[in-house]
């Protein structure tokens, strides 16, 4: 009985810590594949979501960069800097699943997944239709320091 007890409360514990661990893994600043951006990835109730913190050009022509891409007109005006560029990731199984990213180079919104590799990079997978038929981009975490975009 005090064994059965036991592997109950400590299984409730663990089920309990799931998810602050899994928030935890892909937390945090990530430098972009090609470098030109900076996404800080954090909880957003319950779920992962992501904004752009640091830009290699946050300006053009002395203006702060815009979503000029946007599918809807009414948002073409928002800054870049600050823009939540990615949410709804969940964890399962390892890895983070059933999430969206927003591409403001093209204006195209795509279903994600997510996971961490051993190698610390993060691995974003974006896509339409089939994951396997997706792109896959990794990026790496942003060194200590990197300032952050202000508009």
């Amino acid at each position: 009985m005090y064994r059965c007890l036991m592997l109950s409360a400590a299984a409730l514990a663990l089920w309990g810590a799931a998810p602050a661990r899994a928030s935890s893994e892909i937390g945090g600043v990530w430098l972009t594949d090609d470098g030109e951006a900076a996404i800080e990835v954090a909880s957003c109730g319950g779920e992962m979501c992501g904004h752009i913190v640091w830009l290699k050009t946050p300006k053009e022509d002395g203006q702060p960069q815009r979503d000029a891409n946007n599918p809807s007109k009414s948002a073409r005006n928002k800054p870049i800097c600050g823009l939540r560029i990615l949410g709804g990731l969940k964890p399962k199984g390892g890895r983070y699943e059933d999430g969206w990213v927003y591409d403001p180079e093209t204006g195209g919104r795509y279903r994600l997944s997510a996971e961490l590799r051993p190698n610390g990079r993060l691995a974003i997978i974006g896509f339409v239709g089939l994951e396997s038929l997706g792109e896959t981009r990794e990026w790496r975490r942003a060194p200590g320091g990197l300032g952050r975009c202000s508009v």
